[in-house]
């Protein structure tokens, strides 16, 4: 194998175990890679953009995922499951919130109501944030792009927390696939997402027990009669079972059967205790829209870019 096409996988001391697969590897760079740049910090160090309480949450939910890795990942058993766990993350401040990576060069979809109920707020909130994979490790991104209609919003890591990469070197993310076809109609699906911390079922101040990771599983129960599926502002057209809670907003819904995206998860009716999400042909067209890049394959199935 070539210098311009070695890897090597993740192995930070501090935060994965040996039993987990890590989410990332390290590849050299090549004459001819035009990857944008990503930062790689160092564990430890003090992250940018966050204040000292900030910190020290990301910190405190860093130590539950490390604990917690290896029984997440007995959650799931066929390999395009350890797959969509490694391409989910969560947020890490206080609000929560879910997101997936759909490309390794780190391009991630969440919900734009996770940057902003409206426009107005959008334009004030902070457009970086921290956000962590299911085995701790830290990553930056930036908001680069946001649909209020969709209820789309496109991310790209812009730094690492990590021990392993060398400077200059790419990283090179886990992701899922979107879907080649639509879901049918009670279509087994998975739910990869953070619940939140506060019970908001509670008429008093309380935890949740929830875990910080949280993999639940459903069906696919179609569409909104004669909705349009690219509005999604007010509810998701999206239906589905799978079970989510308040922080569950951009987590990814998958086919069981192959681990391929159909939808993020954004909303439920309280009239009907129906979940909603984003539909397929919505995130298909927001990511033809924003996102050019190289086609790249999965290890389940191909993915359209």
């Amino acid at each position: 194998m070539s210098d311009g096409s070695r890897s090597r996988s993740l192995r930070s001391k501090s935060l994965v175990s040996r039993n987990v697969c890590p989410p990332v590897s390290f590849a050299a760079p090549s004459s001819t890679s035009s990857q944008e740049a990503i930062k790689i910090v160092a564990p430890g160090s003090k992250l940018s953009g966050l204040t000292p309480a900030e910190l020290a949450l990301l910190r405190q939910k860093q130590s539950k995922l490390v604990k917690d890795a290896l029984s997440t990942l007995s959650l799931l058993t066929a390999k395009h499951a350890h797959n969509a766990l490694n391409a989910t993350l969560i947020f890490a401040q206080y609000e929560a919130g879910s997101a997936v990576c759909i490309h390794p060069a780190g391009w991630i979809l969440t919900c734009s109501h996770c940057f902003g109920d409206d426009e107005e707020e959008y334009e004030i909130v902070e457009k970086r944030r921290w956000l962590l994979f299911y085995t701790g490790m830290a990553v930056q991104v930036e908001c680069r792009q946001w649909d209020l209609v969709r209820d789309l919003a496109l991310l790209k890591i812009i730094a690492i927390e990590s021990d392993a990469g060398e400077d200059g070197d790419i990283p090179i993310f886990s992701f899922v696939s979107r879907s080649l076809r639509a879901p049918t109609s009670r279509s087994p699906i998975v739910c990869i997402g953070q619940p939140g911390r506060d019970d908001l079922e509670s008429t008093s101040s309380k935890r949740t027990k929830y875990n910080l990771v949280e993999v639940s599983k459903g069906t696919f129960r179609g569409m909104i009669p004669g909705a349009n599926p690219h509005e999604n502002s007010e509810i998701g057209t999206l239906k589905h079972d799978a079970w989510t809670y308040w922080g569950h907003s951009g987590a990814p819904l998958l086919l069981e059967e192959d681990g391929t995206l159909v939808g993020l998860h954004s909303s439920w009716d309280d009239q009907t205790m129906m979940r909603h999400g984003v539909p397929l042909i919505a995130i298909k067209q927001f990511v033809q829209q924003h996102l050019t890049t190289t086609p790249v394959q999965s290890t389940s199935a191909s993915a359209e870019f």
